[in-house]
């Protein structure tokens, strides 16, 4: 005795086997996406915690640059050509953290005066080194420097602060 199955039976039996794959697939494709997006999202906070420790390392480096500048201009009549770190800094600040841009632009406007006292005292030492040695006085660069490191402080914090943000995500 043979017994043929109607076409609404076979589907009837097959509809739980057809549901079931359907939803595999779509919670295998969900998963990858929801897997993917948490994924990129952690390696993008990975990245710019990176590049908060990059702008950091930067603009501590400006200091010195700064005091190297002064020691060869000013004091061993030599060139000082190395470019400065405040350079890497903005270039990581414009590509990473616009919010940055008020505190970096603090910095380079800072060390103007910086650069101009050294200028300055090279051009009055080359003039006249006698006079230059009888008419040095430091006072104007220590108050200006003082003016630069508040606002290298400022931007340090801010962007230790925009790195513990990355972090905690």
């Amino acid at each position: 005795m043979t017994t043929s199955l109607t076409v609404y039976e076979v589907f009837t039996n097959s509809l739980p086997v057809i549901i079931g794959g359907a939803l595999a697939i779509v919670g295998g494709i969900s998963g990858q996406v929801v897997v993917h997006f948490l994924s990129s999202r952690r390696e993008r906070n990975k990245l710019l915690v990176a590049k908060a420790e990059a702008i950091v390392k930067a603009l501590y480096a400006h200091p010195q640059w700064l005091s190297d500048k002064y020691e060869a201009l000013i004091f061993r009549n030599e060139e000082h050509d190395a470019p400065s770190p405040l350079i890497e800094a903005r270039m990581l600040q414009s590509l990473y953290f616009p919010e940055l841009t008020a505190e970096v632009l603090a910095i380079m406007v800072a060390q103007q005066p910086l650069i101009k006292f050294i200028f300055d005292q090279r051009i009055a030492r080359m003039t006249s080194q006698e006079n230059w040695l009888k008419t040095f006085d430091r006072t104007p660069y220590d108050e200006a420097y003082k003016t630069h490191l508040s606002a290298l402080s400022n931007a340090v914090q801010k962007s230790v602060t925009l790195a513990k943000r990355h972090l905690e995500v």
